[in-house]
């Protein structure tokens, strides 16, 4: 089915379906996010009777034109239609989060919620498919007129910080300061200022060929040469990566090539819930891993390497392709899992031995969650012995000494070590099947050899994606398999 018809049989499945209007090939793109935004905002209130409408904008000026909003907004609804700006714009923003934000504002519209409180409606409803049990307690009216002011009327600049306050209030933390009545200029309010999560995903050379087909056409290394895509991108034979969609970038270094993807938040999600599990997996296992996912993303959200990227390999998640439609389904059907960013964490296999972050890095909460022993588990049960010379180099490269809560091992006389330190030393040198995961027991042979038992694949930590697969095959729902792991939030 072409995409454009696609699309229309999707959102025709929806209650009251928009019409769509403006760019109709660049509207086909909005199917997956639309019908999940639609679903996952059921709970801010029912949806108001009537025909409305979506405008995917084809240029910048039409689009501030129908709608009189700054150029740093980039939805807008004017009366029965929400305006967007043009796709190639509108990529490069966590999409799914921007259309729950909308959407839930067409759903209270008629609860004469106070300007202040709808916004923190639609910001909550960003990354929660239902309202919270409790509000933090409301600020005192003096705050509550100058959040209302700001965002009626106010300057971008006083807008970012009503939004920034809006936020903090919500996440009950430390709330900054906020502008005083000085208005300026009238602008739209726009819940995408100054929110400028895009991940972007790094190949390194290592993991790349010196000359690679991108598109169809190939591409042979050469310093400073440098390569931009945008849209579907394929890759040919050789690639760690199928096809990608988004923004690419193909860059020369002095070690090889250099991959990055730029996407939306939702989009990576769904892509790394797919390289983990495998696209075929139960869709009930993906929602599971997807709310891990954006949980752990909402405390990671600027990167977790030194360039602020995120890698597609075990050490972030696994990217092999872009996401494909059910995928995105996933993400945006995710439950809302209350579970801390610092206990976001999945794990091959805990082969029915869990742990908690601090026990594996020494940092974080001190909470294992559960583990189960999966009937099948090629991981349930490991042996291995390492090699007197293998200890040494072991002992060599490893720093002895634990953090608080940390666990680990001694190796004779030395230690002890962090278990974890040593199962990864293990893996970069000896390779990744050497030292299988951190729920081990190991004791020195009398010949100086390591003899290990052990449980699991991976660091022990979270949700287990093997109990995931088997738990969504039953037929378990996504919920209760979250709840298994990490119990209540």
């Amino acid at each position: 089915m072409p995409c454009a018809a696609l699309v229309l049989s999707l959102l025709a499945a929806l209650p009251s379906g928009p019409a769509l209007e403006g760019n109709p090939e660049a509207s086909a793109l909005l199917g997956p996010w639309l019908d999940g935004a639609m679903r996952s905002t059921e709970a801010f209130g029912a949806w108001p009777e009537g025909a409305w409408s979506i405008r995917l904008h084809e240029e910048d000026a039409d689009y501030e034109g129908a709608t009189g909003a700054p150029s740093g907004r980039f939805a807008c609804w004017v009366g029965s239609t929400l305006h967007l700006v043009p796709w190639d714009r509108l990529r490069r923003r966590d999409v799914g989060a921007l259309l729950r934000h909308e959407l839930a504002h067409r759903r209270l519209r008629d609860r004469g919620l106070p300007r202040w409180r709808e916004e923190a409606w639609c910001l909550w409803a960003e990354d929660h498919t239902r309202p919270p049990g409790a509000w933090p307690e409301d600020p005192d009216g003096g705050t509550q007129e100058r959040l209302d002011l700001a965002l009626l009327a106010g300057t971008t600049a006083s807008q970012r910080r009503a939004y920034a306050w809006l936020r903090a209030w919500i996440g009950r933390k430390p709330l900054p300061a906020l502008p005083g009545r000085a208005l300026g200029v009238p602008e739209a309010w726009g819940p995408e200022a100054g929110d400028d999560r895009l991940p972007t995903v790094v190949w390194p050379p290592e993991r790349l060929p010196r000359t690679m087909r991108v598109n169809g056409r190939a591409y042979s290394w050469r310093p400073s040469a440098r390569f931009c895509f945008e849209g579907r991108v394929q890759f040919g034979a050789g690639m760690p990566v199928s096809d990608l969609e988004g923004r690419v970038t193909l860059e020369g270094i002095s070690r090889g090539w250099r991959l990055s993807w730029t996407t939306d938040p939702d989009s990576w999600i769904a892509a790394a819930t797919e390289g983990e599990l495998g696209r075929g997996a139960p869709f009930e296992a993906k929602r599971a891993l997807a709310a891990v996912l954006r949980a752990w993303f909402r405390g990671h959200s600027h990167g977790v390497h030194p360039d602020g990227s995120f890698c597609p390999l075990t050490h972030c998640a696994v990217v092999r392709g872009a996401p494909t439609r059910e995928g995105l389904r996933a993400v945006a059907e995710a439950p809302e899992s209350g579970i801390d960013p610092e206990r976001a964490f999945f794990t091959g296999s805990k082969g029915g031995v869990s742990w908690s972050p601090r026990e594996a890095w020494g940092r974080g909460p001190d909470l294992a969650g559960g583990a189960s022993r999966i009937p099948g588990d090629r991981w349930l049960d490991w042996n291995r012995v390492l090699s007197p010379a293998q200890v040494r180099r072991l002992k060599a490269s490893v720093k002895p000494g634990l953090l608080p809560g940390q666990r680990g091992l001694r190796l004779g006389a030395s230690g002890p070590y962090a278990v974890e330190a040593l199962r990864l030393e293990a893996g970069r040198q000896f390779g990744w099947t050497t030292w299988p995961s951190n729920a081990c027991e190991g004791r020195l042979a009398p010949d100086g050899s390591l003899v290990l038992e052990g449980h699991g694949w991976g660091h022990n930590v979270g949700l287990c994606l093997a109990t995931a697969l088997h738990r969504a095959r039953q037929g378990v729902r996504a919920e209760a398999i979250l709840q298994e792991a990490f119990g209540a939030p």
